[in-house]
């Protein structure tokens, strides 16, 4: 339940040592605008500078197996797909430029990790394979990424595991709807 100031019952903004980054952001923005509630900022903020570094800490794994993020992330999808895809239906997967991903598919192609072939389906497309090199380049590297991640989480009980994954997964969903 929302106290006043914008926190939640209990949390009184005096976050002492126990506090992380973004409590120190809410604390500084309630000081400037106390009637500007900052209980989604909590979340969304969290979520975010998360994702930035885990990201970093993820990328210093990937670099370590020689293999940077654009690279990886084309190599896993084609890998837990099982099947070539379209360079359109890589972007959208994830979500990045038509341009950005011909960039990292180039790459890919120059390496010898993936094959570029005509689209029998459609003749001016292309499809993207994972080759046989490929594949054995992966799967060290999912492992060294799943030990990493394993490592980032084996703080936290099971049952707090799977609550985080419920949460992550509804907020998740709700914000990929909106995007419908």
């Amino acid at each position: 339940m929302m106290a006043p100031g914008g926190y939640v019952d209990g949390d009184h903004g005096d976050h002492g040592d126990h506090g992380d980054y973004i409590d120190r952001v809410q604390d500084q923005w309630q000081g400037i605008f106390p009637d500007v509630s900052s209980e989604p900022a909590g979340i969304i903020a969290r979520v975010r500078r998360l994702a930035q570094l885990i990201q970093l800490q993820s990328d210093s794994v990937l670099m370590s197996c020689g293999i940077g993020r654009a690279e990886f992330d084309i190599l896993a999808l084609l890998t837990r797909t099982g099947r070539p895809m379209t360079p359109s239906e890589l972007a959208s997967d994830l979500l990045t430029s038509p341009a950005g991903t011909t960039k990292r598919i180039n790459k890919l192609v120059d390496a010898r990790l993936v094959t570029r072939e005509s689209n029998p389906q459609d003749g001016r497309g292309a499809l993207i394979r994972l080759t046989p090199k490929g594949q054995e380049t992966i799967l060290p590297v999912l492992r060294s990424v799943s030990d990493f991640e394993a490592k980032l989480t084996g703080f936290m009980s099971p049952e707090d595991r799977i609550d985080l994954t419920t949460l992550l997964r509804s907020l998740l969903t709700h914000v990929e709807a909106a995007e419908r």
